[in-house]
């Protein structure tokens, strides 16, 4: 009988605790929902930092990117991002399995954001040079992986969307206005360097007034004149660039330098710039100069 009577006593005993075990749970629920809660609370104020910092890394570096894009060619990249906004525009439209599978090429090439950086850990490189290896169809695959990568989280991740950068036709926008005009604000700056080889030319001596009516064909530039009834104008050809400027001189008490871009049969365009300095001579440029003292015309 000892032992039937220990089996009770333990019996009674589990049976005290699994009792006092749902007390307990019953007892402190609404703090063990509490706890549960904050947990929950954290883990995704957690993934949404983590979001935000690696969109803001990825961010940054497209920007690096796209930056040594324009400054090679800014109407390639414009013509550029016009596809990879057609392309992103189909792509947006299919259906998450279909976007998953082009988020996996694109990880399977670049399976970490190191793997996007191709200027590495320095933060002193100048873009040019760090650039400096990778020709322009590769700079843009790189480029278009890293868009496309940004824009296909904002659409598979919660909180991605938040502060990612998808493609959108405000973006598309304006970069045609922006690359416009930075395509002319280099034009502006060959026109002052174009000019200034005219005059080197001209006090040398060494213009060609029967070549085809060109006045000079540098390395750089071929010049003309233009006619004009107000201006003394000339017409020139910025050979890298497979652009047409010109630069007008009027005379009066002053005389004004006035600056334009051309088509190709030297019609007068709309100059639209940015203001911003341009590495030909690390000078900044104005499309109007005024003198105190007259320039004598050829």
């Amino acid at each position: 009988m000892e032992w039937q009577l220990i089996a009770l006593l333990v019996l009674g005993l589990i049976l005290g605790l699994i009792i006092g075990a749902i007390f307990m749970a019953y007892r402190f629920r609404p703090l063990i929902k509490v706890l549960s809660d904050e947990n929950n609370t954290q883990q995704r104020l957690m993934d949404m930092t983590r979001a935000a910092d690696n969109a803001v890394v990825m961010s940054a570096l497209a920007r690096e990117v796209a930056n040594e894009l324009m400054e090679r060619d800014s109407i390639n990249y414009r013509d550029k991002f016009d596809r990879l906004f057609d392309k992103w525009t189909d792509i947006k439209k299919k259906d998450r399995t279909t976007k998953l599978a082009h988020h996996e090429t694109i990880t399977s090439k670049y399976p970490n954001f190191n793997s996007f950086d191709e200027l590495g850990t320095h933060p002193h490189v100048l873009y040019a040079q760090g650039f400096g290896s990778i020709s322009d169809d590769d700079l843009w695959d790189l480029y278009e992986s890293m868009r496309l990568y940004d824009a296909l989280n904002c659409e598979l991740e919660e909180y991605w969307k938040d502060h990612g950068m998808p493609i959108t036709e405000k973006e598309r926008q304006h970069v045609t206005k922006y690359c416009k005009k930075l395509s002319d604000e280099k034009l502006l700056a060959h026109l002052h360097n174009a000019q200034r080889q005219y005059n080197l030319l001209k006090g040398l001596d060494a213009l060609q007034y029967d070549n085809g009516g060109w006045l000079c064909d540098t390395q750089d530039y071929m010049i003309c004149r233009v006619p004009d009834v107000a201006e003394t104008r000339y017409g020139v050809y910025v050979k890298s660039m497979k652009r047409y400027g010109m630069w007008g001189l009027f005379f009066d008490d002053v005389c004004y330098e006035s600056f334009y871009a051309a088509d190709s049969d030297f019609n007068e365009e709309r100059l639209d710039t940015l203001g911003i300095r341009i590495g030909l001579y690390e000078n900044y440029y104005d499309r109007i100069h005024k003198h105190t003292s007259p320039v004598t015309a050829p």
